[in-house]
């Protein structure tokens, strides 16, 4: 059965590149049938709002997404994960590295002898195997091939957090998704994440990205930059602007009930009417 999930960070309110990511993830599963989860990465402390671990699911029920489970936590899998992390490294795939930014390759990845040397401190590195993935069908973009996937990459800082390609990798298994919709800013990551489940031997869930929503100068939409949140006060025309810029069919002008938006949206849902790029822009 397909299972899908919407899966933000809670560093603050929901704007308008968020909700692309929810409305997308949401139709897609509606409309083949299956469920929705919703999962807060709150794998981040420092970077943590607290607010946000009420609005956020507030707003997506503002705007009538609805999920199917109990709100899931990354915050309660530390123990999951340093299980991962001792297989990871029973197979011999992760070491310890010392290397700072200065002295890291173009692609954020060790370059010195650090796999070599055992280190007690730094930070844990996965050791990317020679036929990981380098290919993957996008439900969106279309075939897709990692031209510059890092030898190696980080799946435990030093200060001991566990890093977001690490928990979303097992996650995403764990938890059943056959479907991740999401940002095409997180095209990248998934093959990192591809990477991390074909050893583990599972199947990797299908990816689609749709377009990152971009500010008039171009920049990523985003928490860090001083994205405002979204205007709960006008769910329905928030929607509206986020069919057209996923270039699905209008509804409506009579449709005014955000209930009723969704149902017409998921009836008319066309993956293949997405915009097959890595970003755009939100005019309204």
């Amino acid at each position: 059965m397909y299972r899908g999930r919407f899966a933000p960070s809670p560093t603050g309110p929901l704007h308008s590149g968020s909700l692309v990511a929810a409305v997308a993830s949401f139709l897609d599963a509606r409309a083949n049938g299956g469920d929705w989860w919703l999962r807060i990465d709150d794998i981040d402390p420092p970077r943590h709002d607290l607010n946000s671990f009420i609005s956020i699911p507030e707003c997506l029920l503002i705007h009538g997404l609805h999920w199917d489970n109990d709100i899931l936590l990354q915050s309660k899998r530390h123990e999951v994960y340093e299980a991962y992390l001792d297989r990871l490294k029973g197979e011999g795939l992760l070491f310890t590295c010392v290397c700072t930014r200065l002295t890291l390759g173009k692609l954020g990845q060790c370059e010195t002898d650090c796999a070599s040397r055992t280190h007690s401190e730094g930070s844990l590195r996965f050791t990317v195997p020679s036929d990981a993935p380098k290919s993957l069908d996008d439900l969106v973009l279309g075939q897709q091939t990692a031209s510059q996937l890092p030898n190696n990459f980080v799946v435990k800082r030093k200060d001991g957090a566990i890093a977001y390609q690490l928990a979303t990798a097992v996650d995403d298994l764990d938890e059943g998704y056959t479907h991740i919709i999401r940002g095409a800013d997180l095209l990248e990551s998934s093959f990192r994440q591809k990477a991390i489940q074909q050893v583990l031997k599972r199947p990797s869930p299908q990816y689609g990205h749709v377009p990152v929503v971009t500010d008039s100068e171009g920049y990523k939409l985003s928490k860090q930059n001083g994205a405002r949140g979204i205007d709960v006060h006008r769910p329905a025309q928030n929607l509206r602007d986020t069919l057209s810029f996923l270039r699905q069919p209008a509804p409506p002008e009579a449709i005014q009930h955000v209930a009723d938006v969704l149902e017409f949206a998921q009836e008319h849902w066309d993956t293949s009417a997405l915009p097959a790029v890595s970003c755009n822009f939100l005019t309204r």
